[in-house]
């Protein structure tokens, strides 16, 4: 007999969040926003909140929000209730100094300007207070409950208790520790404070759902390890959709690809037991009275969704303000979309053929930007003799959603797991810290017949950031040696030459390309092919490029039954902060092109992404246009006119003589061939997203 699914588990969810109490009188809220703009769900701050600020207080909510529970339930929505786990107001830290997160000089950490963080250390008293809270709440009909939180910054916490905690784990004072010591510290300490929290609420109501502010990859900037937390949350959800907006910073993806980094953590997605929710700030992120264009409240809600996810979607201000907006009129059109396709929404997973690994080991250990959230500010990476792991990273997904190639994230628990087997192309950006493990997994990939490519310092680091020179995958990738960083003094001084034919070369518009501003040199080995060589640098763009004196840089190197290719230079990092070079991009898409299966085959003019889903029994296409003018936000959206698509479905579990194709947003299909696991179509118009099911 099959278990039994949670509430959680059984349909779509589509959560309203209001995430402040600005005045208007919290039933209203119920009764004329959440209950009329397509929700299902609420994650209800709004009741106990004083402006932003939410906790809940038994004495002074409980008999308000049973009240509330009660007409929730006769309008048929959920109630998650939210808790703030990360600041605390002013007020409230000089009343209880000893709540607040603290400095290395004994200052306490300051949040928004004007609040203070909470330190979540097990051992503190905060801590005790809030799961005695916690208890109370559960002991209410509640579905959920939020934590909003936690965040120990990677600077370290200096309290009282975390010091004292400290020197007993390490034996040595806090003032002495090293970043790894402090690293484990706050992952800990975070780990066993929703730890607690779930085993107390699942003591309690096994009905009860438990999640919080995740960060699947990078979370340790403040303190989160999501594979650690695995065990102690229902839901798995970020603030992918915290979309912010400016005309010199794109980010069209990052919906996406967050989106991509839950469902890199969630297991069998097919199975539906950790369901995946990207949350969606309604207004630009970082001005919460301002609403987002209608044109990216589709887009982010369509990208959400076509990566697997539920939508939350929430907004800073008051629901008398916003709800008739062009903006939230489009997010109720959506929420009623979903609730009236739930079986196309239903669990479903990723048909990739192609991986990418955002390492967690070198996310916490080198050199790395990081985008803006909520709990940290942005951060550019400032090493001038290293790489930028968020970067190259970003510029991979770039070129990976521009060229329609569906794509998997992956860290290296997924290729320690088994789950790179899955591909038949894995893309290694700027993985320079790596275990003994993961060098031998991906070894073992390639061995069996898998291809990688990587490029610059892959592996020379270890899994904790302590350099050691040569690769842990230089046999793999045919390079040997010890690294020897050449540095550029500005783009245009060397430039990478082509050296032989080779397919992967096939895309590049000339022989000769400018060259990434930081290269390694490596010896190759005797047996690896070089593609491509380039010229050691010229002070200045008019040197004699062709007469310098170069090293390898573009290596191909047959390994087992598999192929790894190595570019040396940065090539990420030169194209989105220096200059963007196209035949960067060429040689990603070529390596695709030549070591995998296209999942979707798709070549028209346009600015879309693809996206190839298995339910149990047949596939779902998702297909969303962000053609538009060239800047942010996107304003108005430009249709796509008579684009085909051929589909490659073998190789997915389902095997079907034929199939047929239907739109499910009602665009018309054109040309349609279904033989077998080759299905072909092409639609004659695709606005904004469209949905396309192959059954």
């Amino acid at each position: 007999m099959a278990n039994k699914k949670h509430w959680w588990q059984e349909v779509p969810l589509t959560i309203s969040a209001v995430q402040a109490n600005w005045g208007n009188d919290p039933e209203w809220v119920l009764d004329e926003y959440v209950s009329k703009q397509g929700f299902n769900t609420e994650q209800l701050l709004h009741l106990t909140a004083e402006g932003i600020l939410g906790n809940y207080n038994e004495e002074r909510d409980a008999k308000k929000l049973d009240h509330y529970l009660q007409k929730s339930r006769a309008h048929g929505i959920r109630e998650i209730v939210y808790f703030n786990t990360h600041i605390i107001e002013g007020d409230t830290a000089k009343e209880h100094p000893e709540w607040c997160e603290r400095t290395s000089d004994g200052e306490a950490m300051k949040q928004y300007g004007t609040y203070n963080l909470v330190c979540v250390n097990p051992e503190g008293p905060w801590h005790k207070k809030f799961l005695k809270d916690i208890e109370a709440l559960c002991k209410h009909d509640i579905d959920g409950i939020f934590l909003d939180g936690p965040a120990m910054r990677e600077t370290g916490c200096y309290c009282d208790v975390c010091r004292a905690t400290f020197e007993k784990r390490f034996g040595h004072s806090i003032y002495e520790a090293t970043r790894r010591e402090l690293y484990e510290l706050r992952i800990g300490s975070v780990t066993q404070h929703i730890k607690e929290a779930y085993e107390l609420v699942k003591s309690i109501n096994p009905e009860i759902a438990l999640y919080f502010n995740n960060h699947p990859i990078g979370g340790s900037v403040v303190g989160v390890h999501a594979r650690k937390l695995y065990d102690y949350v229902d839901i798995i959800g970020n603030e992918g959709g915290f979309h912010r907006a400016e005309i010199n910073r794109v980010g069209l993806w990052k919906p996406s690809y967050n989106t991509k980094t839950l469902e890199a953590i969630a297991g069998d997605t097919l199975k539906g037991e950790k369901p995946l929710v990207c949350f969606f700030a309604g207004n630009m992120s970082g001005t919460p009275c301002y609403m987002h264009t209608p044109a990216e409240t589709q887009l982010i809600y369509a990208q959400a969704l076509a990566n697997g996810a539920n939508v939350w979607y929430g907004v800073h201000f008051s629901p008398s303000e916003f709800m008739n907006t062009e903006a939230c009129l489009t997010a109720k059109e959506m929420n009623e979309f979903v609730l009236s396709n739930k079986r196309i929404f239903a669990p479903s997973k990723t048909c990739a053929r192609v991986a990418l690994v955002w390492s967690r080991d070198t996310t916490d250990n080198y050199e790395t930007s990081i985008d803006e959230s909520d709990f940290v500010a942005a951060r550019k990476a400032n090493n001038a003799e290293r790489g930028d792991l968020f970067t190259a990273v970003t510029f991979m997904i770039d070129v990976l959603e521009r060229n329609h190639i569906q794509f998997d994230i992956m860290d290296e628990h997924s290729v320690q797991d088994g789950t790179i087997n899955n591909y038949e192309a894995v893309i290694l950006p700027e993985v320079a810290c790596m275990s003994e493990k993961t060098a031998e997994c991906i070894r073992s990939y390639v061995a069996a017949g898998g291809n990688v490519l990587a490029n610059f310092d892959i592996g020379v680091y270890d899994e904790f950031g302590e350099f050691e020179g040569a690769s842990k995958l230089g046999d793999v990738f045919g390079i040997s040696g010890e690294l020897k960083t050449v540095k550029l003094p500005l783009i245009g001084t060397s430039y990478t030459f082509k050296e032989k034919e080779d397919a992967l070369l096939d895309s590049l518009s000339f022989f000769r390309i400018p060259s990434p501003v930081l290269n390694a040199e490596w010896d190759i080995a005797p047996d690896a092919e070089v593609l491509m060589s380039t010229g050691y640098p010229y002070e200045t763009v008019f040197g004699n490029m062709a007469a310098a004196e170069r090293f390898p840089s573009v290596i191909k190197h047959a390994y087992g039954k598999g192929c790894a290719y190595y570019i040396s230079g940065t090539i990420g990092e030169t194209a989105t902060n220096v200059r963007n070079i196209p035949d960067y991009a060429n040689l990603v898409r070529q390596f695709c092109d030549i070591t995998s299966r296209p999942v979707v085959k798709s070549d028209a003019p346009g600015l879309y992404e693809v996206v190839l889903r298995r339910q149990e029994n047949r596939f779902i296409l998702h297909i969303i246009n962000l053609t538009g003018a060239m800047e942010r936000p996107v304003r108005e959206l430009v249709p796509l006119y008579n684009v085909p698509f051929e589909l490659s479905l073998d190789g997915f579990g389902i095997e079907k003589e034929s199939y047929s194709v239907a739109s499910a947003r009602g665009a018309n299909l054109r040309n349609v061939k279904a033989n077998g696991n080759k299905v072909s179509f092409e639609l004659d118009k695709i606005d904004a997203y469209e949905i396309i099911v192959i059954e």
